[in-house]
């Protein structure tokens, strides 16, 4: 062993991993069906087809803008005249949807589910991290197979202090935190589209759903305003066919190829 090296007591993997990692799987069950519940479970929801159409079409141009160079420009044309024209085309379209704000003022239950969703998804974290910070701080875990910068011991050594240790140890905390928000691919393979998005969940909840983000403007700002937005960004972007040289680079590489065959 070298020289930083610790050697971990069984008894941490006994009495600390195996119940703090039950113990957070137990709770985001719990969570789960507790917010189906609250929520009235997915046959209750309605489903807007405009709406749906509409993000549709966001993301299909988000892809067109990443995607652009391997369209020939013909083909990039005719989407761009179907997305952005400007009588005709997609998100040249009003949209008949409310915003955030005229969706409370006209419907008081999603006022009141916000609230729930608030509710089941705050009050269960707090007594998680409660849990935890009384019963598992102060205990280091394991450590991480490749080498790190200091930079990263706040994230990993939460509830020790100890400047001198190696920044690749990580805690209960840390670990806590790391299977809080790590564990949504585990439970889409029970859950499938319901699972609880923690990373989604924290940006409501601090105000962050908004942005640049014209999908995120669609879930909870002005519908009209992000289409204006994508199509905007859509008339911006200049098209380069990245393959317009690719058959000249097969040929030469073939004829290489060929050149280095053995005579028969």
């Amino acid at each position: 062993m070298g020289a930083q090296d610790i050697l971990l007591d069984r008894d941490v993997r006994d009495w600390v991993l195996v119940p703090l990692t039950l113990s957070i799987m137990l709770m985001m069950l719990i969570r789960q069906y507790a917010t189906q519940a609250f929520m009235g479970g997915p046959s209750q929801q309605k489903v807007d087809m405009k709406e749906v159409r509409e993000k549709q079409a966001l993301a299909r141009s988000q892809l067109l803008r990443q995607g652009f160079g391997y369209l020939p420009e013909l083909a990039f044309k005719q989407r761009l005249k179907y997305f952005a024209a400007k009588d005709t085309g997609v998100f040249s379209q009003k949209s008949e949807q409310k915003s955030a704000q005229e969706q409370m003022l006209t419907n008081p239950d999603m006022m009141s589910g916000m609230m729930k969703q608030n509710l089941v998804g705050i009050v269960p974290q707090i007594a998680m991290g409660t849990f935890v910070s009384y019963f598992f701080s102060g205990f280091i875990l394991g450590k991480i197979p490749f080498p790190l910068s200091p930079s990263f011991r706040l994230m990993l050594q939460r509830g020790v202090d100890l400047p001198s240790l190696d920044v690749t140890y990580f805690t209960s905390l840390s670990y806590y935190i790391l299977l809080l928000f790590g564990l949504r691919g585990v439970f889409m393979l029970f859950f499938r589209e319901n699972t609880i998005d923690e990373t989604q969940m924290y940006r409501q909840q601090m105000g962050m759903g908004g942005g640049a983000n014209p999908m995120a403007a669609m879930a909870g700002g002005d519908p009209n305003k992000a289409l204006e937005s994508e199509r905007a960004a859509l008339e911006m972007v200049e098209h380069k066919w990245r393959l317009e040289e690719a058959p000249e680079i097969a040929a030469e590489v073939l004829k290489k190829r060929l050149i280095q065959l053995p005579a028969v």
